[in-house]
């Protein structure tokens, strides 16, 4: 199957999982994933979209609560930001990319609304936009995701290949540990990739377990 295909039969299932699903598979990613992180402080997460994602306000809550540095997303472009160009720029000039914030509080965080094209619930742009910040872990989303190779399928923007590159640029070749969250749902037997595609170093699944990858 091409990726194109995986997506439109992975959001066709997507549709069909309830919220009750949803809050039952999340809570237990968050409850399997806080050992993972009690000895990390610097941590990447993001806003789930309302349907089809991991929710991930009961991991963050918990980070607020054990104090960690918490970084999340917000979409934008090279246009917008004047950093560095790393693909082939489109008609404007620039192509779309990643910057990450540092979050105050759990209580602002909370207070973020949808917008933007894909309606995310994102932190406030700030001039200059930040460098990637330097993490320990990255909680990454994905539309699906391959636990034999730690394949992640996005949504066919780029945002977060071109982020864990930018990331690499940034700190001499290091990355952080790159944990991918799944609803079962989302788990497939085989992803195609592409050159430029980042495998996950493990995945954390809506049933509770970790798969490492040791490819």
């Amino acid at each position: 199957m091409s990726k194109q295909a995986v997506r439109l039969a992975v959001k066709e299932t997507l549709r069909r999982v309830t919220s009750r699903d949803v809050e039952t598979q999340s809570r237990c990613i968050a409850s399997v994933l806080r050992p993972l992180l009690e000895s990390h402080q610097n941590v990447a997460c993001y806003m789930n979209m309302d349907h089809g994602e991991v929710d991930t306000s009961y991991l963050m809550e918990w980070l607020f609560e054990e104090g960690k540095k918490v970084y999340l997303p917000r979409c934008t472009s090279t246009v917008k930001t004047g950093q560095v160009s790393l693909r082939r720029v489109g008609a404007s000039g620039g192509h779309p990319h990643l910057t990450f914030h540092l979050m105050d509080t759990w209580e602002k965080v909370k207070m973020l609304k949808p917008r933007g094209k894909y309606h995310l619930r994102e932190p406030e742009p700030v001039s200059p936009a930040p460098l990637p910040p330097r993490l320990d872990v990255m909680i990454v989303p994905g539309l699906a995701f391959d636990l034999s190779k730690g394949t992640r399928l996005g949504h066919g923007v780029g945002y977060y290949d071109d982020f864990f590159q930018r990331y690499q640029l940034q700190y001499s070749g290091e990355k952080p540990l790159l944990v991918g969250l799944a609803l079962v749902e989302q788990l497939c037997e085989h992803i195609p990739t592409d050159c430029h595609d980042w495998p996950m170093d493990c995945i954390v699944s809506g049933d509770g377990k970790i798969q490492w990858i040791t490819n």
